[in-house]
């Protein structure tokens, strides 16, 4: 299921359905209930992929997500809202209300995030647009 970043009942969904746990995460981009294609190196990714994640526990990075995006917000963290805040053309692209979540709980979110961001590296010859290393 994907969730509406800006959602003010993010952390209560969050709570609800994940508790403490954690694990990996991507960030997509909708527009009208449907994903925002990506130009990639070797293709278009149709599922609108901005970014590959991983937490230790989802109810913290939803919530530094949420602040990030925020126009209001400063912070240097976390990685996604930092280079996300850099560039006015992506927020023009991209504004806080296009962003949404999927939280895959997993046992080991270190290797499924690696997992993840290799099969989109095989795929697309290069890693999601707001990723920068694997």
């Amino acid at each position: 299921m994907k969730y509406q970043i800006i959602d003010d009942r993010l952390w209560d969904i969050a709570n609800a359905e994940f508790g403490e746990s954690g694990g990996v995460y991507i960030i997509i981009g909708i527009n009208d209930g449907k994903p925002i294609p990506v130009n990639r190196l070797l293709g278009v990714d149709v599922q609108g992929i901005l970014y590959i994640g991983k937490a230790n526990s989802f109810l913290d990075r939803v919530i530094n997500l949420k602040k990030s995006v925020s126009p209001k917000y400063k912070g240097t963290s976390p990685e996604f809202g930092v280079r996300y805040k850099k560039h006015k053309r992506i927020q023009e692209l991209y504004p806080p209300d296009s962003l949404y979540l999927e939280l895959i709980s997993t046992g080991n979110s270190e290797i499924e995030e690696r997992k993840l961001l290799d099969e989109y590296y095989q795929a697309f010859g290069e890693l999601p647009p707001m990723n920068r290393r694997m």
